[in-house]
């Protein structure tokens, strides 16, 4: 493999582990999203307790882009209209989506690529949601949402210089970047991100959909699943200019490798595109009127 300086994995977690932390609210917000047994009561409160919180969240509430006729004038009615999971995924979207805005050019994403990609799989995990055969709890979209926080973290963690050989390195060994992550950092974009989400305190099923988003066996959890589908079924959403030959190949590639995520989530595989158009036209929609 191509020869690339020295990384100690345990400064990279360190680095993860510092990452400015959630507030409060937030971090009880997706605790309470993610336990079946909580109310829209308890969910209500604790949105009211952070005035810079209700403000945002009434505001992106009433966004033409989710689409609702009447303002939404009060957190009940925002909790109630909304559902848990898309108030939780627009709470979280306003404390990270300025941090994932930069161009990544070692992963190939120009400024504003990944937030994009992101917001495409939160959507993807919404219609895998309402398509699945099994129970899969509301915070995936969340889980979904930042799946890729992890690429953000070794941006700001390396300098360009290594993450350019990185990009390199994938390129000249004929390896995909994860692979080469692995072996260069010992970890990968997804374990960094996972380390993330714990330290903020989100719940395990959020830590685990985001630190397993790339795995693809009949083991995983529902949730797990549905953000590893998402995440597949993100570059479709979102790459329109390239080879059409091109794309169809990647697409039947990333339909293979998700037929054990289709199997935990009782889906057939036919149901792929089906739910790929779904998200596709609802991401058309939000990029149009709300600048995704």
């Amino acid at each position: 493999m191509t020869t690339l300086p020295f990384v100690d994995p345990s400064d990279l977690l360190a680095s993860a582990e510092s990452v400015e932390p959630l507030p409060h609210t937030v971090a009880r917000l997706a605790t309470l999203v993610a336990d079946p047994n909580s109310d829209i009561r308890e969910i209500t409160e604790t949105v009211s307790l952070d005035v810079s919180l209700t403000a945002d969240l009434l505001r992106r509430a009433n966004s033409a882009a989710l689409g609702h006729r009447g303002a939404i004038t009060s957190v009940r009615d925002a909790v109630v209209r909304l559902g848990p999971s898309t108030l939780l995924s627009l709470t979280l979207a306003s404390r990270v989506g300025n941090r994932m805005l930069k161009a990544l050019p070692a992963y190939g994403l120009r400024p504003g690529a990944l937030w994009e990609r992101s917001v495409a799989a939160s959507i993807a995990a919404e219609a895998i949601r309402a398509r699945a055969r099994v129970p899969v709890p509301a915070e995936a979209g969340t889980a979904a949402l930042l799946h890729d926080f992890g690429m953000v973290v070794l941006a700001q963690h390396f300098g360009k210089q290594i993450l350019d050989s990185l990009a390199l390195a994938a390129a000249t060994d004929g390896t995909d970047l994860l692979e080469t992550e692995r072996v260069v950092f010992g970890l990968t974009h997804a374990d960094i991100g996972g380390t993330v989400a714990e330290a903020w305190g989100l719940p395990l099923s959020i830590v685990d959909g985001i630190r397993d988003h790339h795995e693809a066996h009949d083991d995983l959890s529902a949730v797990s699943a549905a953000v590893g589908l998402a995440c597949a079924m993100s570059f479709e959403i979102t790459t329109r200019e390239a080879d059409p030959e091109e794309l169809a190949s990647q697409a039947a590639r990333r339909r293979r490798e998700a037929a054990p995520l289709l199997r935990v989530l009782k889906l057939q595989p036919d149901e792929y595109h089906e739910i790929v158009a779904t998200a596709r036209e609802r991401y058309d929609d939000v990029a149009e009127r709300y600048g995704a």
